[in-house]
């Protein structure tokens, strides 16, 4: 999670980081390098380093309206007035906020949202109804946070604004496959480096042809400036993603060790635990834990605040806190004794209501 500081870092990413802060290079013929190693890694034309997942967003739009023309980089919101074309088509159940909303990202670089379907469900018909002469893209977003329920699949709205003629960028941050989405035909897809690859803040946008990516990194003469990554955080990057391709980002603390956790926490009273998949499809497992409080003592939103309360604060994914329930992601967890500490802590509280 973003605000715990989203992940670690390897020994070997620490290494590069502090050799690529001990030297000079030209930032320019960097990201160029950069761009062309992220894309044989995974099988795009070209790609573009960022500073995180939604400045990807931002630069993304921003480089689609000014494409190579620096006279409108560099004076993009004076020009904005007299651009009819920058309207963003984005599934209403696809606005949300990450930690900060989707839909400033897209202002952000220039774009104009066009929210189409409903919260509740959306069509392919209500993208295609929408898409017309002033539409710059179509905006996905890949994320737990969307609503899930009757929503158009992701490949769905590739093919549609492939069949459209119409770029189609994904906002793929915390997503761990690398390769999908650019298989399925995107033109730009947005990922966090700091999420599943476990690099310091970064990000990248991989793009279809290197003329998307290198207008991207013009860019870095408009809004990026303000948005723009370091030696640092791009040599980091490209460590991070080359040991995460090897697959050596194994979690220690697996689906496997999650069954017995569940089977002890189903032994306090008041407390019912169960095994989920991620809300987004990803093959990701967490341990989902309601609270009765008539029984327990205390709610799941009571319960936030109480688990970090112990030697070492506990903190839970609390989406559905208001419904009474949290979840335990195994990932972050560097030891077994971390995942037995936490049972700890709910049964000491559970005890404390008896």
């Amino acid at each position: 999670m973003t605000k715990l500081g989203v992940s670690t870092i390897s020994k070997g990413v620490g290494e590069t980081l502090l050799d690529a802060a001990s030297n000079y290079i030209l930032i320019d013929s960097l990201y160029e390098f950069a761009g062309k190693k992220i894309g044989g890694m995974i099988g795009c034309e070209d790609a573009c380093v960022t500073s995180s997942a939604s400045a990807g967003i931002a630069l993304s739009v921003a480089s689609l309206l000014c494409k190579d023309n620096l006279s409108m980089v560099h004076h993009l919101f004076d020009e904005l007035p007299r651009i009819s074309r920058r309207e963003v088509v984005l599934l209403k159940g696809h606005n949300v906020d990450f930690g900060a909303p989707v839909a400033e990202m897209i202002q952000l670089g220039g774009g104009k949202v066009v929210e189409v379907g409903y919260a509740n469900g959306s069509r392919q018909e209500d993208i295609e109804h929408a898409v017309n002469e002033n539409t710059l893209a179509v905006f996905f977003v890949k994320s737990h946070h969307c609503v899930q329920k009757d929503m158009v699949d992701v490949q769905d709205v590739v093919k549609l604004a492939n069949r459209l003629h119409v770029p189609c960028i994904i906002d793929a941050a915390a997503e761990e496959d690398l390769i999908r989405y650019m298989a399925m035909g995107a033109d730009m897809v947005c990922y966090s480096g700091a999420k599943a690859i476990e690099d310091p803040t970064s990000g990248f946008v991989a793009c279809k042809t290197t003329e998307l990516a290198s207008n991207m990194r013009l860019q870095y003469k408009g809004i990026g400036r303000a948005m723009k990554i370091g030696k640092e955080g791009t040599m980091g990057l490209l460590q991070a993603m080359k040991e995460y391709l090897n697959g050596e980002h194994k979690p220690v603390v697996t689906k496997e060790h999650l069954i017995p956790f569940i089977e002890k926490i189903n032994r306090i009273p008041g407390c019912d635990a169960s095994l989920i998949q991620d809300e987004a499809g990803r093959d990701i497992y967490r341990a989902k834990i309601t609270f009765h409080k008539e029984t327990y003592g205390y709610s799941a939103k009571e319960m936030i605040s109480r688990l970090q309360e112990g030697e070492y604060a506990v903190y839970t994914r609390d989406y559905q806190a208001n419904i009474g329930s949290l979840a335990i992601d195994p990932r972050p967890l560097n030891s077994l004794d971390e995942l037995e500490y936490i049972y700890k802590r709910i049964s000491e509280i559970g005890k404390e209501h008896a």
